[in-house]
């Protein structure tokens, strides 16, 4: 039996009264603005893969100015139809290549795929739509040059309603690894840069780095392969119990289901401890003494009244774990209530066991009474070792929507302030677990007719002419991040993941909100995009050599904007080059491989310009003035 996580998703809608915020926010708050006017950077052959719930590749984020699109490959994991096609290697779901889907664009015809929700379109808007549904492009993503990978790897439920058919959820862990490695594949196959956000995850797991999923997470990963994960919509609830059994001691977690539907008690403790389980009910009936493993290869599981019961050794756990905890799972199926799970120290060596609560988030009334922990509630996905795991703060919390009313979102923190369904660290094995903190508090991704977001008008932005809307919560921030590291891969491609950490780290700044860091609220600080890139810049360059030394010849000089380059040296490596104004504003960059090629420099003013070429072997420096 497979563990199945529950998910995170935005949005988290708000009934509150609304005001307007007026100009492009989140640009000026991570400093994305300069940015762009300091580096014209755009995320160019960089690919920006999204594992997610779809995406409509009709929106006009995603179709270029000749009408093609901007989408290397669909992944369609959810529709099976095509898992046995010869251009699948993968035994799962369908695959569309761009020219299928482009086809698809110019016939009219309809490809399977599709985000009925809007979560995936919304989202891939944030980190790399080009904003073309709008004149001048307020809305454009981050790295809106970026080449797209979109993999659709879960769906969301959401009953009827609008003239649109509801539609059942559907989410397969094991998928995960599969998509990891499709997008590995393809990157390799188109040879470009990569960053890819998964952006799902909530508490539950061992949340220490050691599931199946963490590891497969740090085995994709490499040099110019980034991945992205958020902390979770998990923060604002008492969803995380600890205690320390002694050996034939007892002691009881006291849950309180506030909601109705299925609510999961999950607890993991040392596999060389034994300890024995009862549940007593809120009408106050006891379940008696609960089987429990005799060894860490044994299972045992029970469906009594009101909740199911497994209890797992360490060998066996639902999340294929390597760190040595027994599991303890209960799905509470029954009433809402107080149910007490009450624990006998049978076999104690260590005694400490730590437990979480899902649902629990600051909208559900589901949480411990007594125990109760603060932070811890990261989720499995972003405790992975590789994984770069931004958070979620308010940078504005006002618009107006579609139809001209002044909105706003109050009760979920001010501007300045931690979102208060924010997840926090540290994981289970100790490390902060947070990165960074990003804007999510709201952002505006790409909408779709006939989606369930769409559905919502006073979500719609004025002047988004319905195709652009409210994304929040973790799942608004997390593709922020996402399309700024794609701007980092664009500088240098070749960046690892401890290089981009290091890089956010000590690039992010603080405030009276961030406290000290790091924390495991906050990370590092607050994104600061326009210091990341610089820091990437460092990154590039060691010792300066001349031109010549490389045998590489730049001409013409002066140029009228077309520059041709011969390069004869270090064969099989790749340069960046890079052209600065004498202010040393970086106007341009771009890679370069052995052998001739040419470089257009369109629209820049006449003057004279610097000219950086950098690879391991150093920096070679050269004017060119550009008539």
């Amino acid at each position: 039996m497979r563990y199945f996580y529950l998910l995170f998703s935005a949005i988290i809608f708000s009934s509150a009264v609304f005001a307007q915020t007026q100009g492009d926010l989140l640009r000026q708050e991570t400093k994305l603005d300069q940015v762009y006017s300091q580096y014209n950077l755009s995320g160019q052959g960089v690919i920006v893969a999204m594992i997610e719930r779809g995406i409509d590749y009709k929106h006009p984020d995603f179709i270029d100015e000749n009408g093609n699109t901007r989408i290397a490959y669909i992944f369609d994991m959810v529709d099976p139809s095509g898992a046995n096609d010869p251009n699948n290697t993968y035994g799962v779901g369908t695959i569309y290549s761009e020219a299928q889907i482009n086809q698809a664009l110019s016939s009219g015809n309809q490809l399977s795929v599709m985000d009925a929700h809007g979560h995936g379109t919304a989202s891939t808007g944030i980190a790399a739509g080009d904003g073309s549904g709008v004149a001048g492009a307020p809305y454009r993503g981050v790295a809106h040059k970026a080449t797209l990978i979109a993999v659709e790897l879960t769906n969301d439920p959401f009953p009827a309603g609008s003239g649109q058919a509801g539609q059942a959820g559907f989410f397969d862990p094991t998928y995960i690894p599969i998509a990891l490695q499709f997008v590995k594949d393809k990157a390799a196959e188109l040879g470009l840069p990569s960053v890819s956000l998964i952006n799902l995850g909530s508490i539950g797991g061992p949340t220490d780095g050691t599931s199946d999923i963490s590891q497969a997470i740090d085995a994709f990963v490499g040099p110019g392969r980034l991945l992205v994960c958020g902390v979770g919509d998990d923060g604002g609830g008492d969803n995380r119990g600890e205690l320390t059994l002694g050996q034939g001691m007892n002691d009881s977690l006291v849950v309180y289901k506030g909601v109705a539907g299925n609510l999961r008690f999950e607890a993991w403790y040392p596999g060389a401890d034994r300890m024995g389980v009862t549940v007593i009910r809120p009408d106050g009936s006891n379940s008696g003494a609960l089987p429990t493993p005799a060894s860490n290869s044994g299972v045992t599981q029970l469906f009594p009244a009101g909740f199911n019961y497994y209890h797992r050794g360490a060998d066996v756990d639902f999340s294929s774990s390597t760190n040595g905890k027994r599991q303890i799972l209960i799905d509470i199926t029954g009433d809402t209530g107080t149910y007490i799970i009450h624990l006998t120290g049978e076999t104690i060596s260590d005694g400490f066991l730590s437990a979480s609560l899902n649902p629990s988030t600051y909208a559900w009334n589901n949480e411990f009474r007594n125990h109760v922990v603060v932070g811890k509630s990261i989720n499995d996905y972003a405790s992975s070792l590789k994984a770069i795991v931004p958070t979620d703060y308010v940078y504005s919390n006002t618009y107006t929507d579609i139809d001209g009313v002044a909105r706003a979102r109050t009760g979920e923190g001010d501007p300045g302030e931690i979102w208060v369904g924010s997840s926090a660290g540290p994981t289970l094995d100790g490390r902060i677990g947070v990165d960074v903190a990003v804007p999510g508090e709201v952002n505006f991704g790409a909408y779709s007719a006939g989606t369930y977001y769409h559905r919502f008008r006073f979500l719609q932005i004025q002047g988004g002419n319905g195709l652009y809307g409210v994304q929040n919560a973790v799942s608004g921030s997390a593709p922020v991040l996402t399309g700024t590291l794609a701007l980092m891969l664009e500088v240098n491609d070749s960046l690892t993941t401890q290089e981009a950490k290091d890089i956010l780290h000590q690039s992010a700044r603080t405030d009276a909100f961030t406290g000290t860091v790091p924390n495991g609220t906050w990370g590092h600080g607050k994104l600061d995009a326009l210091a990341a890139i610089q820091a990437t810049q460092n990154t590039l360059g060691l010792e300066p050599v001349a031109f010549e030394d490389w045998g590489i010849s730049i001409f013409p000089n002066p140029t009228d904007g077309l520059i041709q380059y011969t390069w004869e040296s270090y064969a099989g490596q790749q340069a960046h080059l890079t052209v600065l104004d004498l202010q040393g504003r970086i106007v341009f960059t771009t890679s370069l491989r052995q052998g001739a090629g040419q470089v257009s420099l369109e629209n820049l003013p006449a003057g004279v310009y610097v000219l950086k070429i950098s690879q391991q072997a150093g920096i070679a420096v050269q004017r060119l003035m550009i008539r």
